[in-house]
C-alpha cells in the first residue's frame, strides 16, 4: 500500500481546513456534559477565523428545531457551548455515552446528528419540542412530539421562545420540519420492509402507507405544469417534478443530457439559490454511472423550501459550469402543487 510522506500529509490538512467547508466534529457525553460542552482544541485552533465561533450560535436538532446557544472561551482557551445548552441537553434526554455529530453549516449555525449506544441515530430526537418537560423516555414516545407542532403549523401561528431576555421567533415553517421528518422516516422505513420481502416470504406485497400523502386531482397537477413550463430563461435550464425519491429520500438525479454539456463529470459542492430571498444551500453532487446526483445538503434543501410532491422546481445554470472553475450555482423557482 502507497504511504503519504510527511510532507503531503501537512499540505492535505492545510487544504482541509482552508479550503474545504461544512467542517464536522463528534463529542461523545461523557463526566460532566450537562451545563456545558467543550468544542475539540484541534477543530478551533485549525479553523480558520476561529474566533468567530464565540458569541451565541444556532443549533439544529433531528427534529428540523432550533436551539440558542452561547460560545465562550475559558481561562484554558478551550471553547465551550454553554446559556443554553442544557436546555438543548434536557429536551433531547441526552445520556452518557450518547455521540453527538456537528455539522458546521456557517460560524452561526451547527446541525447536530444524535447517536445512542445501539451506533444508529435517537428515533426520538426526530420529535422533539423546545422545553419539552418532563422529558419522555424512548418507550414512552407516542405522536403527542409532533401534535402541537402539525396544529401550531395548521393554524399558521409562530411560537415564542425566551433567552436573554429578548424574544426570538420560530416560524411556522421550521415547525413543519419535525412533520416532514416524520414522513421521510415512514418512506425509508416502507422500503426497508419492501427489500426484506422475498417471493417466498410471507410479506403483503401491497404496504399500506402508514400515513396518507396529499392528494390532488390531476386538473391542478397539470395547470402547475403548464404554468411552470411558461418559465423564461436566457441559460441553461431544465424542469423537475418532484417524486418521493426526491422529497423523502434525499437525493435528485440531473438530467443526462443536461449534465453531460453544461455541468462537471465529478465529486464537487455545488449552491442552490432562491433568487427571491438570496439565500443558498450548498449541495454535494457525485457523479455515477448512471449521471449527476445530488445527495448531501438537497435534504436540508427540500425542508427548508417545504417542498412537496408533485411540486415543480426550475432550475437555471447561473454561474459556472462545465467549461471554466467558478464554482456552481443554480438558481431555484419553485412551482406549489397545493
Amino acid at each position: 500500500m502507497a504511504t503519504t510522506c510527511e510532507r503531503c500529509k501537512v499540505i492535505e490538512k492545510q487544504k482541509y481546513w482552508e479550503e474545504f467547508d461544512k467542517h464536522r466534529f463528534f463529542k461523545v457525553m461523557m463526566n460532566d456534559f450537562r451545563p456545558r460542552l467543550r468544542i475539540p482544541h484541534k477543530f478551533v485552533i485549525n479553523l480558520k477565523d476561529s474566533y468567530k465561533l464565540l458569541g451565541r450560535k444556532i443549533l439544529r436538532g433531528p427534529s428540523g428545531n432550533t436551539w440558542t446557544v452561547e460560545v465562550k472561551k475559558r481561562e484554558d482557551n478551550d471553547y465551550v457551548f454553554c446559556n443554553g445548552w442544557e436546555q438543548f441537553v434536557k429536551d433531547h434526554c441526552l445520556e452518557e455515552a450518547d455521540l453527538l455529530v456537528f455539522k458546521m453549516k456557517s460560524f452561526s449555525c451547527f446541525d447536530v446528528t444524535i447517536f445512542d449506544l445501539s451506533a444508529c441515530e435517537k428515533e426520538e430526537t426526530f420529535f422533539v419540542k423546545k422545553n419539552r418537560n418532563p422529558c419522555k423516555h424512548p418507550d414512552e414516545v407516542t405522536d403527542e412530539h409532533t401534535s402541537d407542532q402539525e396544529e401550531s403549523s395548521e393554524n399558521g401561528h409562530s411560537t415564542e421562545e425566551e433567552s436573554y431576555g429578548k424574544k426570538y421567533v420560530f416560524h411556522s415553517s421550521q415547525l413543519r420540519k419535525g412533520k416532514k421528518m416524520k414522513k421521510i422516516l415512514i418512506a425509508k422505513q416502507q422500503i426497508n420492509r419492501k427489500r426484506e420481502c422475498t417471493p417466498s416470504s410471507t410479506c403483503k406485497r401491497n404496504i399500506e402507507p402508514e400515513e396518507k400523502m396529499p392528494i390532488f386531482s390531476n386538473r391542478h397537477r397539470e395547470e402547475v405544469f403548464q404554468q411552470a413550463s411558461r418559465h423564461k430563461s436566457s441559460v441553461p435550464s431544465f424542469l423537475m417534478t418532484m417524486q418521493p425519491t426526491h422529497v423523502y429520500l434525499g437525493q435528485l438525479k440531473l438530467p443526462k443530457k443536461l449534465a453531460n454539456r453544461y455541468m462537471r463529470k465529478k465529486y464537487e459542492t455545488i449552491n442552490l439559490r432562491i433568487p427571491s430571498s438570496g439565500r443558498r444551500w450548498a449541495v454535494a453532487v457525485s457523479y455515477r454511472q448512471e449521471g449527476l446526483v445530488m445527495q448531501s445538503g438537497w435534504e436540508d434543501f427540500v425542508m427548508d423550501n417545504d417542498l412537496e410532491e408533485f411540486d415543480i422546481c426550475v432550475f437555471e445554470l447561473a454561474q459556472g459550469g462545465k467549461h471554466n472553475l467558478i464554482p456552481v450555482v443554480l438558481d431555484v423557482y419553485i412551482y406549489t402543487s397545493c
